[in-house]
């Protein structure tokens, strides 16, 4: 008769690495990386570190102390920029453009940061910058500061709009697809009942998402810079 196989001694399987909260981000971050927020729950983590859910919750308390860590994470991949008065206008372009990118590559991330204020150290970089550019161009301090909530909450819901159209891609139907079928729904509308959208029609779908987002970020710049202007003006 043939011996039984004995099973694998625990003593030569690879000692698993040392649980901690560094080694849940990093396994959270490539998690969100690859598949979004959704996918990265206590459950999943656990598994991915071949360890109980409960052992989880020694380092991380829950799901929002997870999210909040996660969008620290990401947030610390943003390239800050060191302000100039002479360059501010295009350094916000780059870093709203930074945060956006950031945000983009890790799908879902947007949605904790509108949900919440920045309270970790990294946003609190990245927010403490974009204020320092706009201090550097001569933005009213109270402007800045409104700002500072008006610029991000742009950049996050572009975010939450490309994921939403990552999800649909996913599901068979392309960004140009929903935006040809808006034209269509717009030619085929009465100018008699809805003329400024048929006046504006083809002007509406044109410009692609970068153009678009950069529209965005000078129209609120260009609003600061006019209200500055006025501010400085007698009477």
């Amino acid at each position: 008769m043939a011996t039984p196989a004995r099973s694998r001694s625990t003593r030569d399987r690879p000692a698993k690495a040392p649980l901690g909260e560094d080694v849940i981000l990093d396994v959270a971050m490539r998690i969100l990386r690859d598949e979004g927020l959704e996918a990265v729950t206590m459950r999943r983590l656990a598994a991915e570190l071949d360890t109980g859910p409960a052992s989880l919750y020694v380092y991380i308390s829950g799901r929002d102390e997870l999210n909040d860590a996660l969008l620290d994470r990401v947030a610390g991949l943003i390239t800050l920029e060191e302000p100039d008065p002479a360059r501010w206008r295009e350094q916000v372009h780059a870093l709203m453009g930074g945060i956006l990118t950031s945000m983009e590559s890790h799908p879902g991330i947007a949605t904790v940061a509108m949900a919440n204020p920045p309270t970790g150290e990294r946003t609190l970089l990245v927010a403490d910058n974009l204020i320092g550019l706009l201090r550097a161009g001569e933005i009213d301090e109270q402007d800045a500061a409104w700002a500072c909530d008006i610029l991000p909450l742009i950049t996050t819901a572009l975010a939450v709009e490309s994921a939403i159209y990552r999800q649909r891609g996913e599901a068979g139907m392309t960004e140009t697809e929903v935006i040809e079928r808006l034209d269509r729904t717009i030619s085929a509308l009465s100018p008699a009942r809805f003329p400024n959208i048929t006046a504006l029609g083809d002007k509406m779908t044109t410009g692609d998402g970068e153009q678009r987002f950069h529209f965005s970020i000078d129209v609120v710049l260009d609003g600061l810079v006019a209200r500055a202007a006025r501010a400085g003006q007698p009477g």
